[in-house]
């Protein structure tokens, strides 16, 4: 009988190591990756310098300083940076008027094949790409600016570039972008680069004409 009690007693012991063990805090969740996408609206091909229509060439340069991302949940926000390494990087230039034929393989100065609307498009640039906490985001915020534009067709145009005056560098749109654990959510945002610009004198006003063009779930 008394080996039989302090068996009991060994086991009621055991058990309340493994419950002491427990604890009422759950595990957190896994992130998602979120990766926003910049490319140039294929309908927009022509601008108009001084009676000059310029078309498209492989020589042509606008690039477009992107930083200071951020996806909101009401007032609380998250970071988002160039990509999901510890590197952290929070800002890229990507020349928006860059293009590709439409295999996908992008157009280089060593071409010399002729580019049209018809076999190329413009370039999609991944210009965010992190982890963040799950959930139901309702904003993303990003500064978008630029300094000059080059272009080379029918002649070679080099012209400063800048927000018009008292227009914050920060750009807000308000869409619903849902984030699952350890999935992937893909944000394409489209620009018309020939539109967003306005002449001004000798220069141009960098009017960031922007749509969110889709939010997909990977």
């Amino acid at each position: 009988m008394r080996n039989r009690l302090l068996c009991v007693a060994a086991a009621l012991a055991a058990l309340g190591v493994l419950q002491g063990c427990k604890t009422a805090v759950d595990p957190s969740p896994e992130p998602g990756i979120l990766r926003v996408l910049l490319k140039g609206a294929d309908t927009d091909t022509t601008i108009i310098i001084q009676n000059d229509t310029s078309q498209f060439s492989r020589w042509d340069k606008f690039d477009l300083y992107v930083s200071q991302g951020r996806v909101y949940q009401g007032d609380n926000y998250a970071y988002i940076y160039n990509n999901v390494s510890s590197e952290r990087k929070a800002s890229d230039t990507v020349n928006i008027l860059g293009r590709e034929w439409l295999n996908g393989v992008p157009i280089t100065f060593a071409d010399s094949d002729p580019i049209t609307p018809v076999n190329s498009r413009f370039r999609t640039h991944v210009v965010f790409e992190s982890y963040v906490p799950p959930g139901t985001y309702s904003k993303l915020s990003l500064t978008l600016t630029a300094s000059e534009m080059e272009i080379f067709v029918p002649k070679h145009y080099l012209n400063p570039v800048s927000l018009p005056p008292n227009v914050t560098p920060s750009l807000e749109f308000q869409t619903s972008i849902p984030v699952a654990e350890s999935g992937i959510t893909e944000v394409l945002l489209e620009i018309s680069p020939y539109k967003s610009l306005r002449r001004y004198q000798d220069q141009f006003y960098f009017e960031r004409k922007v749509v969110v063009s889709h939010v997909k779930n990977l």
